[in-house]
């Protein structure tokens, strides 16, 4: 993978000139539940009372932060979906036309369709396992993921790494694995930014973010509107959570390990 980097300073810049796409099967993540029970470490502490309410767990189905009662829901979790929804309706008003899991410019008889995402708390995963090499590629499905649902064909890929002291075989470990995800996904690794921040994030730690940018011809674009009544609808077996909802699943995985350490 070839670089070119500019002066050594707290953020340096990563320049990819090509990357060789043999474009294997589409992204597939397979976690490993054992390693996953047996050294989840950094699972929210319960108080005595939810504890207690463990029993009456059950996943809310609903995207909202309201579940029935005893449910777990996302904003016990830490996350508020409505102030979420409430954020993107006042953007909307200073950006009217965003929406939808990916953006459409227009280019001639086609779109590009941009779209960015994290991983988002399962990289706390990451650092407790100390398994680095596998959370680039979903980095790149997050993205890679919203664009192809207008259709879009995935063009290229860029990266955002950050972490207060970098270290280099760590950092090597994470990018390996979004050059694996570009190859899963056939498109290139363009290009990205490596920021290292002292005193911004715990020891150990980094966040990452990840743009893709794909190509649709404007007669391909899947918006929804050619939905009718009597359409089959396929579902496709997930191999796995992935990259979403992983605070609401650790969550749950606190109330589950607790009653497997204690059933009574």
């Amino acid at each position: 993978m070839a670089t070119a980097s500019g002066a050594i300073t707290e953020c340096c810049s990563r320049c990819v000139t090509r990357l060789s796409s043999p474009g294997p099967p589409s992204y597939i993540s397979k976690p490993n539940f054992n390693c996953f029970l047996k050294r989840f470490l950094a699972i929210p502490k319960l108080t005595s009372k939810e504890a207690d309410a463990g029993t009456r767990v059950s996943m809310s189905s609903k995207s909202s932060n309201r579940g029935e009662t005893g449910g777990l829901t996302y904003k016990e979790a830490g996350v508020d979906i409505d102030a979420g929804s409430e954020l993107v309706r006042r953007i909307a008003k200073m950006a009217p036309g965003i929406g939808g899991f990916g953006g459409l410019f227009p280019l001639g008889d086609s779109y590009l369709v941009a779209g960015t995402d994290g991983v988002g708390t399962k990289l706390i995963l990451a650092f407790e396992t100390g398994i680095h090499e596998t959370i680039g590629i979903d980095l790149v499905a997050m993205s890679v993921n919203d664009i192809v649902t207008s259709g879009a064909k995935p063009l290229f890929f860029l990266d955002y790494f950050a972490t207060g002291h970098l270290d280099v075989d760590l950092a090597e470990k994470v990018i390996k694995g979004i050059v694996d995800g570009c190859q899963q996904s056939d498109c290139t690794l363009l290009g990205g930014e490596i920021a290292e921040m002292p005193d911004f994030y715990a020891k150990g730690e980094y966040d990452l973010s990840g743009f893709a940018v794909g190509i649709v011809r404007k007669d391909s674009v899947i918006d929804g509107k050619n939905i009718n009544v009597g359409d089959v609808l396929i579902g496709l077996p997930s191999s796995g959570v992935h990259s979403n909802g992983f605070s609401l699943v650790r969550r749950f995985a606190s109330l589950f390990l607790y009653y497997v350490r204690c059933p009574n």
